[in-house]
């Protein structure tokens, strides 16, 4: 891997595994994972409490009529709108992940990488997904929900705000072939087969 530069980009469905995915690709390969501890870099840069640069971050993504007027990239380009705490943090976190994906190779989950790196060089863009009855299960033992019902609503309610952060800020359709390499349900192999299957493409891809 040395001589390698290999970077691995993961978008997920909650449930679906996709960070698990990630975690078992990160020690197989031998690679730096990031995805929760990128807002740990974020506010050791700016100085911040950890916790509120995670508030931050997670406060909504433009609101309606920022969708509707073309997203975080016409917010960005007229100066008249002004950016909010949110949008400025994107701002060093995409340039974080571009910047950790063009010096060192890596794992990075989530953060709306797969839109942030598009086009670049040595990058496997994943999109993770699966079948409700594969998800719920692990949606119920991950967040201690007793009934099918609940773990459906917290799906749905994480799905629907990672779709509106990552088609706000990257102006592209979350979930969507044309925005990503490649595109598995892990509940065709089990995580373990997901994982396999895309080290074998990642093998292939990058040479190894």
């Amino acid at each position: 891997m040395a001589d390698k530069h290999v970077v691995i980009s993961i978008g997920r469905q909650c449930g679906s595994g996709g960070h698990e995915v990630g975690e078992k690709l990160a020690e197989r390969f031998g690679l730096k994972l990031y995805d929760r501890n990128l807002i740990d870099l974020l506010a050791e840069q700016m100085g911040k409490d950890v916790e509120a640069v995670a508030k931050m971050e997670e406060k909504p993504a433009g609101g309606f009529f920022g969708s509707r007027k073309g997203g975080f990239a016409a917010k960005e380009k007229d100066f008249m709108n002004r950016l909010s705490k949110a949008d400025e943090l994107y701002l060093q976190e995409r340039a974080l992940i571009q910047k950790l994906a063009t010096e060192e190779s890596c794992v990075i989950v989530g953060r709306g990488a797969n839109g942030i790196l598009e086009g670049y060089p040595d990058v496997l863009r994943l999109y993770i997904y699966a079948k409700e009855e594969f998800r719920i299960p692990r949606v119920k033992e991950q967040f201690k929900i007793d009934f099918d019902s609940d773990a459906k609503k917290k799906m749905d309610e994480m799905d629907k705000a990672r779709r509106e952060y990552f088609e706000f800020y990257s102006g592209k359709t979350w979930g969507s072939y044309d925005h990503h390499d490649l595109m598995i349900d892990t509940s065709l192999l089990g995580i373990d087969g997901t994982v396999d299957l895309i080290a074998s493409v990642v093998e292939k891809k990058f040479g190894l």
